[in-house]
């Protein structure tokens, strides 16, 4: 019995994105560089950068470490939902209203006020739940307010299928969306989904490139880059 060996979104998101900015921006050279630091010491899993048609800095970033967590957030969802434990505790509530209100001996309260009770608690209970999970999802992409870039990527090792009528993910491409970072993901079969495109920050003061520790190094890069395309 074959089976496919489980994909990891880091080795296949640089390869995508090197070929989708090599495409939109017309060149053979892109700098990469995993694993660095801003100069307020905040760690970026990687950066892709090289020469906008206009001839600027032009510098991506790529969040891949919250992927692991992500990945199990949106599959428990969609295999388990809001989980059962809410079904359980509208049960006990409601048990125990029934025998509070059945020593009262009072009819009406013991056939109306335990099914209300209930499934007041039972919807409080889930709206609390997918809360909670929505914050855990948005704690994820909140690190990429850490890594400043002209566009920045978000990279999931999971099935594009995960996706479908999930309304967890549903919340978190809005809010991906909402603030203009790109999603890719990866599956067992190796391919990458571009799920979607990101928006392209204007940066106030000179670039991004200047947020970087190692940024004499990458402009370095980039100045011989455009050596060789005058040459």
């Amino acid at each position: 019995m074959s089976s496919f060996k489980e994909s990891k979104i880091e080795d296949f998101a640089f390869d995508f994105l090197k070929e989708y900015y090599a495409a939109r921006h017309s060149t053979d050279y892109l700098f990469v560089e995993r694993n660095l630091q801003t100069k307020r010491g905040n760690q970026v899993d990687g950066i892709i950068a090289c020469h906008a048609n206009d001839d600027s800095h032009f510098i991506s970033s790529i969040h891949l470490r919250g992927s692991d967590r992500l990945a199990r957030l949106l599959t428990n969802y969609k295999k388990n939902g809001l989980g059962k434990l809410r079904f359980l505790t509208a049960l006990l509530v409601f048990a125990t209203a029934f025998f509070l209100f059945r020593e009262m001996q009072s009819l009406l309260f013991m056939s109306i006020v335990p099914a209300v009770t209930a499934l007041l608690v039972f919807i409080i209970h889930s709206l609390l739940k997918e809360r909670l999970l929505q914050e855990k999802v948005k704690s994820i992409v909140d690190e990429l307010r850490k890594q400043p870039a002209d566009e920045q990527w978000l990279g999931i090792s999971i099935s594009s299928l995960c996706f479908r009528n999930n309304s967890l993910a549903k919340y978190l491409l809005q809010l991906c969306e909402k603030r203009g970072i790109g999603v890719i993901t990866v599956g067992k079969r190796a391919r990458v989904v571009l799920m979607q495109r990101p928006r392209t920050i204007i940066c106030r003061r000179g670039d991004f490139v200047s947020h970087y520790s190692p940024e004499d190094k990458i402009r370095q890069a980039l100045l011989n880059q455009t050596y060789l395309v005058v040459a």
